[in-house]
């Protein structure tokens, strides 16, 4: 019986000829619209309407301004569980769901910056120039000082131009005043030089034996606390240049640019702060001492050595006197 069956099947497909291929091509489109249904409720059901952000299995609302996710929701269309940000140091200015605030902006005085508008949670600190400084490029990272005129002013100085000028005498003019001025300086440096090293060897012929300094240990310092106040010593240019020279990548330094582009004060102290973590607590002090001595930075070096070891001296002299006070009330 089956190859009778099979042999009347061959018989009619030979009569019939094969079946069309419209037929066939329907075929096929029909399953393949049912697999692109089938991903289209598969993917639908995976989707959040516009609006509402997906947590494992549910849905959830955005946080509003001035807040930062906790926890996700517990249910579609839920809440999430969110919290203020730092008044004055954190916001969000619209709705999200990122864990965690912005930085507010730092109006960096070094660079000839002051606040226009204050930070709060919902809304970032907005920056100016100062008075008698400028700033001419479309993202201001610092304002320069605006030029003084000795022959009077064209166009006064302005946030965003620098004061114009009217010309001088003319540079013949001028080179009586230079063969006049370079002997006074040379003549004075020398007397002050002189004045200088006598000064200084009176004072140790007739000084009393200098009092011995108390011993400090720098070794295990926490140079980390100090970074901030660092930071604000130095532009951003030369904290660029001073960790790109001493281990702190390319990439690092671009991400770090680009995490905050309007703010170049948080910007120096996250570069301070990744040259730290790559070079480790032990020594770090000594380390970036000789860092900006070898780049030349000696004026940041001498304020930061007198920072640092200002503060250390204190410690150390708190610490004795609350010990000398604990042994008297024993006594």
């Amino acid at each position: 019986m089956p190859r009778t069956r099979a042999l009347l099947l061959a018989v009619c497909i030979f009569i019939a000829g094969p079946l069309p291929q419209t037929v066939t091509a329907l075929a096929t489109d029909t399953r393949s619209e049912g697999l692109e249904l089938g991903n289209k409720v598969s993917n639908g059901n995976a989707q959040c309407t516009e609006g509402l952000h997906p947590a494992g299995h549910f849905c959830c609302l955005p946080c509003p301004p001035g807040k930062w996710k906790v926890a996700d929701c517990k249910s579609d269309n839920g809440e999430p569980v969110c919290e203020f940000c730092k008044e004055g140091e954190e916001y969000t200015d619209k709705e999200h769901y990122s864990s965690k605030c912005r930085r507010c902006t730092f109006c960096d005085a070094a660079h000839g910056l002051e606040v226009e508008r204050n930070c709060t949670r919902t809304q970032n600190a907005k920056c100016r120039c100062k008075a008698n400084f400028y700033c001419s490029t479309s993202v201001c990272e610092h304002c320069d000082p605006c030029i003084t005129c000795e022959h009077g002013i064209i166009e006064k100085c302005t946030p965003t131009s620098n004061t114009k000028c009217k010309a001088g005498a003319t540079g013949s003019n001028l080179w009586w005043l230079f063969f006049l001025i370079i002997p006074i300086l040379a003549l004075a440096f020398g007397l002050y030089k002189h004045y200088k090293n006598n000064r200084l060897r009176n004072e140790r012929l007739h000084s009393p034996l200098e009092i011995e300094k108390v011993p400090l240990n720098f070794s295990d310092i926490d140079f980390s606390k100090y970074i901030p106040r660092i930071a604000e010593l130095m532009k951003i240019n030369e904290v660029r240049e001073l960790v790109r020279k001493n281990g702190v990548s390319e990439a690092k330094i671009d991400d770090i640019k680009n995490d905050s582009s309007q703010d170049t004060g948080e910007q120096k102290v996250q570069l301070l702060r990744s040259w730290y973590q790559a070079h480790g607590k032990k020594n770090a002090y000594r380390t970036f001492i000789k860092i900006l001595n070898e780049a030349k930075y000696t004026a940041h070096s001498q304020r930061v050595q007198t920072i640092i070891e200002a503060d250390m001296r204190n410690s150390h002299e708190n610490s004795d006197s609350v010990g000398e006070n604990e042994h008297q009330s024993f006594a």
